[in-house]
């Protein structure tokens, strides 16, 4: 009776482990939590073309959503939208690349692009950068804290991104290196001193699509993993 108990409870732990180990899975943790799973691992159900149908610059390769890099090409969106959210992801892109996560995004024909409504998440092959522009940042207005550690390019990074009560978190690396406070007087006067001044939307939804966006690099994600708050 002892033996089996035993190899019970090595069973659980084991498939625990292999869960864990495995790309584009569920944790139990993370399932009993609520979490859900935006990619699958094997093909892009639930994500479409920005201002699109069926994308042309985004494919599935080695479980991973992988965009090829042409210049010009369509940014990859979640069908969904989405309010308050915990988002986890992985991401690894080429030397000298540029990408990113956009967020609370909203798709129209008066909108030409995602950013002219969403903040950014950048994703950049930068190591050792931590201004405005920089990985983990909210691109243009918030920069990164100096404890953030980016590993080389074609290395794989995590990233998270949390937004509760117009709070927003930005991770890098299991590192929270970004937190700001969306509509705050603070946050209106970084708007104002950045790119986006003359924007009327930006950042201004309650809700959007999750974007990964194509800027001309090549760049892949996985583990894409979402909590709705």
């Amino acid at each position: 009776m002892k033996k089996t108990i035993v190899f019970s409870v090595i069973l659980v732990i084991h498939l625990s482990m292999l869960s864990q180990e495995k790309n584009n899975v569920l944790t139990p943790e993370e399932f009993a939590a609520g979490w859900v799973n935006l990619f699958d691992g094997e093909s892009l159900d639930g994500w479409k073309a920005y201002n699109g149908d069926a994308p042309e610059s985004w494919t599935v390769k080695d479980e991973a959503i992988y965009c090829d890099g042409k210049d010009g090409g369509d940014d990859l969106m979640t069908m969904e939208s989405y309010a308050d959210f915990d988002l986890k992801f992985e991401w690894k892109i080429e030397e000298k690349g540029n990408s990113g996560v956009i967020y609370r995004v909203r798709e129209g024909k008066q909108w030409s692009r995602p950013y002219l409504t969403g903040p950014e998440y950048q994703v950049f092959d930068d190591p050792g950068v931590f201004d405005k522009n920089s990985t983990g940042s909210f691109y243009d207005v918030y920069p990164t804290s100096k404890d953030k550690v980016v590993n080389p390019a074609m290395e794989w990074n995590s990233g998270r991104i949390r937004v509760s009560n117009h709070l927003v978190t930005h991770w890098v690396n299991g590192v929270i290196v970004m937190q700001c406070q969306m509509h705050s007087d603070a946050y209106n006067e970084k708007v104002s001193n950045s790119k986006w001044k003359n924007r009327p939307y930006f950042g201004k939804s309650p809700f959007g699509h999750i974007d990964l966006q194509n800027h001309g690099h090549k760049v892949w994600y996985r583990n894409v993993k979402l909590l709705e708050l």
